[in-house]
């Protein structure tokens, strides 16, 4: 099986997934992104980091099975990394790219995340943004969250043991059909 996580940046999908993969043995897509690598994330773990031109060369070469520009950078998910999947696989997509996939491939179960805009706003200010890009990640995040109603689920993220347990309830659920 094949899920796709998505929602707004900030709302934890990544500590969700973590815990995730902690319980279960899934495989998880690293992305490719153009982004700059920040302070604890790892080249190759947490995203393939690569230059514009050289994301841009991957997509004239048909190297990925999904692939948007999310504010100022790029970011894609390789066809290979689907193909080459062996066991169940999480991916973490932005919301284009997840609607896309998940319109194309009814076998792709999608999960979005999300919380209230107090918790994330908070969080993307702990991240050390300032207002003005936190002002366009919150007006990104409401065009995001008028996507949710194409996903399978919806899960908010209240608490990180909460709701990976319905997350976990929700795999069992669809192990077991």
């Amino acid at each position: 099986m094949i899920f796709i996580f998505s929602g707004p940046s900030g709302v934890g999908k990544s500590t969700i997934i973590d815990a995730i993969r902690q319980k279960r043995d899934f495989q998880f897509s690293v992305s490719y992104t153009s982004r700059n690598i920040r302070e604890g994330e790892y080249n190759g773990e947490d995203y393939n980091f690569v230059s514009e031109a050289d994301f841009l060369k991957l997509v004239e070469d048909d190297f990925f099975i999904e692939y948007e520009k999310y504010g100022r950078n790029y970011y894609g998910t390789s066809k290979n990394s689907v193909n080459d999947s062996t066991n169940s696989l999480i991916l973490d997509l932005e919301v284009n790219g997840a609607t896309k996939l998940l319109s194309t491939n009814k076998d792709y179960v999608g999960i979005f995340i999300d919380i209230d805009d107090k918790e994330l706003i908070k969080r993307l200010t702990k991240r050390g943004h300032n207002e003005a890009f936190i002002d366009e990640r919150m007006r990104l995040a409401e065009y995001q969250r008028s996507f949710q109603d194409k996903f399978h689920y919806k899960v908010d993220n209240k608490d990180i043991n909460t709701t990976v347990s319905k997350i976990l309830d929700i795999i069992y659920s669809l192990e077991e059909r």
